[in-house]
């Protein structure tokens, strides 16, 4: 209970700060503090500070919006498949995703329910494909890495190659390719949340036969749960969100591992505690990430996956050795 409140009382201190870092930083022109607060107060500002805060604002709620549906996909997943490793990225929805998106872009398809239906049939033929060659190598939490991340590999190399087909529009589809949340609009964030929001509560709605999954399938159709229906339909609203997601800021990794692990840590296994828990510190991950990747090439930036891969990777790490320790 104390580290529950612990870890409350850091979220409650630590989110508003990161928004206020995020609204304040930047690699083109820095906005004071109190200039941020008089801002967000209703007091009045000179219009390039504004113009500037506006920008940002949308930025930062796109970066918390992307942090805050990865860590619910990766939590869903992670439930679902009763498996620590299973993340948006490493289980090669992302990819799949990102594979769609960019043949529905060579194809002359641009608005964002095109791109998104294109990414969601990339994400859910990934998705199935991993589960059932997985599955039929034995299973486990190793197995599903390994043929997730062949997967990634493989489908990074043909939107890569498709990619090149694209001419003109190359150079702006490689930096989203990479995850980024610069050239998110307002209407885009509003799209994205038209999916995000309806999907995260018929996964809240989800939370007990979710939690009877983690005491195996038989146990679970003892007390009445429709286990393959709970299945299917976890792994498809897990990859409704992926889809909007990549849509919107391209695909960024181990948010969905990160968040998920230190939610269960911090409060325990029960699903709809970690589903809000992962979501709150995804969120939060999310907009540091993106400060971080403003500031570190300075004037330039880096990819959003690049940051969060730097943190991301040797917890995949730890926890890979942990659970076979166990």
């Amino acid at each position: 209970m104390r580290a529950e409140r612990l870890t409350l009382t850091l979220i409650a201190i630590s989110l508003p700060l990161s928004v206020l870092l995020s609204l304040s930083i930047g690699p083109y022109r820095s906005v004071d503090f109190p200039v941020v607060v008089a801002v967000l107060v209703g007091l009045p500002v000179s219009r390039l500070s504004l113009d500037v805060l506006t920008y940002r604002a949308v930025r930062t709620l796109a970066a918390g919006i992307l942090g805050a549906g990865l860590a619910i996909s990766g939590s869903t997943l992670q439930f679902t498949l009763r498996n620590p490793l299973a993340d948006p990225y490493l289980a090669g929805v992302a990819s799949g995703s990102l594979l769609g998106v960019t043949l529905a872009l060579l194809w002359g398809r641009a608005s964002f329910w095109d791109l998104y239906a294109a990414a969601i049939a990339g994400g859910l033929l990934t998705l199935s494909a991993v589960i059932t060659i997985s599955g039929l190598a034995g299973g486990g939490a190793v197995t599903l890495l390994v043929v997730g991340v062949a997967f990634s590999y493989v489908l990074s190399g043909l939107t890569m190659f498709f990619m090149i087909m694209l001419g003109p529009k190359l150079p702006g589809a490689l930096y989203w390719m990479f995850g980024s949340v610069a050239f998110v609009t307002l209407s885009l964030v509003e799209r994205t949340l038209i999916i995000l929001v309806p999907a995260a509560a018929a996964l809240a709605a989800l939370s007990r036969p979710l939690n009877s999954l983690l005491l195996g399938d038989e146990v679970a159709r003892a007390i009445g749960v429709r286990v393959r229906l709970v299945r299917l339909s976890s792994f498809a609203l897990a990859s409704l969100i992926t889809a909007a997601l990549v849509s919107m800021a391209g695909p960024v990794g181990f948010i969905g591992l990160v968040a998920p692990w230190l939610a269960k840590r911090s409060f325990g296994v029960r699903f709809s505690t970690v589903l809000w828990a992962s979501a709150t510190m995804g969120a939060e991950i999310a907009v540091l990430s993106d400060v971080i990747a403003r500031l570190v090439l300075f004037p330039s930036e880096a990819p959003l996956t690049a940051v969060t891969s730097v943190f991301g990777a040797p917890l995949l790490v730890y926890i890979l050795i942990k659970s076979r320790g166990e």
